[in-house]
C-alpha cells in the first residue's frame, strides 16, 4: 500500500513538474526586463491540493532549475535572481491559498491521501476570499519587496554584468541605491529619489502580480472544482 502511495505520488509530481517548467517557459514581458508573466504557479497550486504542500513546494524548485536549463540561463546572474524573485512569488501564492483556505474552513488534505466524499460546489465566499486573497496579497508582498530589496539586488546584478548604469558599488538595500548617480537612467528612466523610484516599481509591478494572482487563482478554481470530483 506504502508503495503504490510512493508510485503514485512520484507520478503526479513528475507530471506536474512538466505542467509547470511548460507553462513557466512561455513567458510574457511586461515593463521592466525581468518581469514576465506566466502562469506556471497554476501546476503548483494543483499539487498543493493533490499531493500537498511539501510537494509543491518541491515542483517550485523544480520549475526553477528546469526552466532555466532549458533557456540556457543556469550560470546568468541576472537569470538567476529573476528566477529567485519568481520563486519568492510562487511561495506568496502557496502561503496565500494556505492561510486563506485555513481562514475559510475549506482546507482538506491532499486528495491523494484524502478523497472528497460528498464535492460541494464553490460558494462565493471561496470564489471571492481566494481570488481578492492571492491577487492582494501577492501584488502588496512582491511590490514591497522588490521596493526595499529585490530590485536594488538585481539592478546590482545588471549593472555588474553589463556596466549599463555605473553604480559605485553592490546594493543590496533601496537606502543607499537612491543616492548612486546611476539612478538617473535606469533603462533609459530617471529614478534618482524616492516618487520616481516608487512610482515606477508600484506601476510595473501592479499589473504584473494583480495579473498574474488573477489569472492564476480562477484558472486553478475552475480546475479545483473538477479535480475534487476525481477519483485519484
Amino acid at each position: 500500500m506504502r508503495t503504490n502511495y510512493s508510485i503514485k505520488k512520484l507520478i503526479f509530481i513528475a507530471s506536474l513538474a512538466a505542467i509547470s517548467v511548460v507553462f513557466g517557459l512561455i513567458e510574457i514581458p511586461l515593463g521592466l526586463p525581468w518581469l514576465k508573466l506566466d502562469v506556471s504557479e497554476l501546476a503548483i497550486l494543483v499539487a498543493a491540493v493533490v499531493i500537498g504542500y511539501k510537494g509543491a513546494f518541491t515542483l517550485v524548485l523544480i520549475r526553477g532549475l528546469f526552466r532555466q536549463l532549458f533557456q540556457g540561463h543556469l550560470f546568468m546572474p541576472t537569470e538567476l535572481v529573476g528566477e529567485a524573485i519568481a520563486m519568492i512569488a510562487s511561495t506568496v501564492i502557496l502561503l496565500s491559498y494556505y492561510f486563506i483556505s485555513k481562514v475559510l474552513k475549506t482546507y482538506r488534505k491532499p486528495l491523494i491521501l484524502e478523497a472528497v466524499v460528498d464535492p460541494q460546489p464553490l460558494s462565493k465566499k471561496e470564489v471571492i476570499g481566494v481570488i481578492g486573497g492571492i491577487t492582494v496579497l501577492l501584488t502588496v508582498v512582491l511590490i514591497t519587496l522588490n521596493i526595499f530589496i529585490l530590485t536594488p539586488i538585481f539592478l546590482s546584478t545588471y549593472d555588474a554584468m553589463f556596466g549599463l548604469f555605473g553604480f559605485e558599488r553592490f546594493y543590496i538595500t533601496v537606502f543607499p541605491l537612491l543616492n548612486d548617480p546611476g539612478m538617473a537612467n535606469i533603462f533609459g528612466v530617471d529614478l534618482s529619489n524616492w516618487s520616481l523610484y516608487l512610482t515606477y516599481i508600484i506601476s510595473n509591478y501592479a499589473v504584473l502580480n494583480l495579473a498574474k494572482g488573477f489569472i492564476t487563482s480562477v484558472l486553478f478554481l475552475t480546475i479545483k472544482s473538477t479535480l475534487e470530483k476525481v477519483e485519484l
